[in-house]
């Protein structure tokens, strides 16, 4: 059926799709004349919780080989070398086959630098909360809510009103997860939501749902297929007039730009969102969605690709970063969540997020405007248990597992950093970091925010910021710059 492609996943549904396209605080449009104006920086955060005996030690073989290869990097876990990942077969017979890429000849961390001790250090090993802390260097205990708000000014908050950038230079991409947006903004009562980031959920917005429920049809045949089997949503000059006509009469009753806690911009920076948008739903191809050209997924019955939340939210970065270039970027991948009931599927999950990453790093390295400017610092939020949960017990021995108990494997994970100022090919595993309140003796989640926010020239205000707040700051991990 031309239907079955296109089933996305949900999460965000169409008041949050209507969200994204409306009004995102007036901000100035002049970036600040320094010699930091051209860098960029993407924080790609795993999502859910990862542990480095499976990404490093490779106990379970090879999980993420384009970013590690196949040569374990921690010792006491996986074969030298390791085989390929260790899906149970009962679980392989029955799951839907992933459409993955052949690994690069060459890891990534071979390209770039891996810090493999990392320590997630304060704060719940929770997805708000260190996800929370890879936004603004923070550690912290937040609620997991959509309504939560960090104390201290994010990555997005700091550069736009640092940097005088309009909200399309400053981006948050990620699977709704019903509570990430509320990392858009801080409540700090220097920034907040004036400053915060644009803000895209893909696999809950960028649906079909949305042109089949404003096109008013109300029958589908489902036995068509080719351009007309689906409706999209008209994207002319005439259209667009008046739904803005529309949308003044309806905004008319209401101040312009109230402090509601809403992400604003201005005219302008609205404009081109909802241009982007309106060019994937006027698609009547559908593979402005996610096209199977992509080749990251689930492969169907019917030879084509099926997007996972990971896919799609990383061909939805990618069609922002070529469009707009934006300086700071954030994206979650949550795939590896799995973990909490399905212990292959998490296994599945590396491989995922592994192939995601690389495909974000080759289209940063294809890209003009991109390519020279362009740190990517990858890392996840936080790590997993040590010991199992018991749920789903596969015939190899292994079940579901968890986080937020806080022990070593919660804590434990890694940093991977590519780009212009990042070293290449150093693998290391500091000790003995001193900093005042620091216990930990090693590098940690905050300094691998921090070291972005210096590359962008916003060290020093994240610095004061966080000093104000009583709070620890980050350091800048000077090993692994050039």
């Amino acid at each position: 059926m031309a239907f079955s492609r296109r089933r996305f996943l949900g999460g965000l549904g169409l008041a949050a799709a209507g969200a994204a396209i409306s009004p995102l605080i007036k901000v100035r449009h002049a970036f600040a004349n320094s010699d930091f104006a051209s860098r960029k920086v993407v924080i790609v955060a795993i999502g859910g919780g990862l542990r480095n005996r499976e990404a490093l030690g490779m106990v379970e073989g090879a999980t993420m080989p384009n970013l590690f290869g196949n040569v374990p990097l921690i010792s006491g876990f996986g074969a030298d070398p390791a085989g390929a990942a260790r899906v149970a077969p009962e679980y392989a017979a029955a799951a839907p086959v992933l459409a993955l890429p052949t690994p690069r000849s060459t890891p990534l961390c071979s390209e770039g630098a891996l810090i493999t001790n990392i320590r997630y250090a304060e704060g719940a090993p929770g997805h708000l909360q260190g996800q929370g802390c890879l936004v603004s260097g923070y550690y912290n205990n937040i609620e997991n809510r959509a309504d939560a708000r960090l104390p201290v000014p994010t990555i997005f908050e700091l550069h736009r009103r640092q940097a005088n950038a309009p909200a399309t230079d400053a981006w948050y991409v990620s699977v709704i997860g019903g509570f990430y947006r509320a990392l858009q903004a801080s409540d700090h009562p220097e920034f907040g939501s004036a400053y915060g980031s644009a803000f895209l959920a893909p696999p809950g917005a960028v649906t079909p749902i949305v042109p089949l429920a404003t096109s008013g049809q109300r029958q589908l045949d489902i036995r068509s297929s080719g351009p007309s089997a689906l409706p999209v949503i008209p994207h002319d000059p005439a259209h667009t007039a008046a739904v803005e006509r529309m949308t003044s009469i309806l905004n008319g009753n209401y101040l312009d730009y109230p402090n509601d806690g809403q992400i604003r911009a201005t005219d302008q920076d609205n404009a081109a969102v909802q241009a982007h948008l309106a060019a994937i739903y006027s698609d009547n191809t559908y593979d402005a969605l996610f096209p199977d050209s992509f080749g990251i997924g689930v492969q169907n019955g019917d030879g084509e690709i099926e997007g996972t939340a990971d896919a799609i939210t990383t061909y939805h970065t990618e069609q922002i970063l070529g469009k707009f270039k934006p300086s700071v970027t954030a994206i979650t991948l949550l795939d590896i969540d799995a973990a909490h009931s399905d212990f292959n599927g998490y296994i599945r999950g590396q491989q995922l997020a592994d192939a995601c990453v690389n495909h974000l790093w080759n289209f940063i390295q294809s890209t003009d405007g991109l390519r020279d400017q362009t740190t990517m610092i990858v890392l996840p939020e936080h790590g997993r248990h040590l010991f199992s949960n018991g749920q789903n017990p596969d015939s190899l021995g292994r079940s579901g597992i968890d986080h937020g108990q806080g022990d070593d494997g919660d804590r434990d994970i890694w940093m991977l950093a590519l780009g212009p100022d990042i070293r290449p090919d150093t693998v290391i595993a500091p000790t003995g970091i001193s900093q005042s309140g620091r216990n930990s003796g090693r590098y940690e989640s905050i300094d691998a925010v921090m070291t972005a926010m210096t590359l962008m020239g916003h060290g020093d205000v994240m610095k004061s910021t966080l000093e104000a707040q009583g709070a620890r700051p980050g350091m800048v991990i000077e090993e692994v710059l050039r």
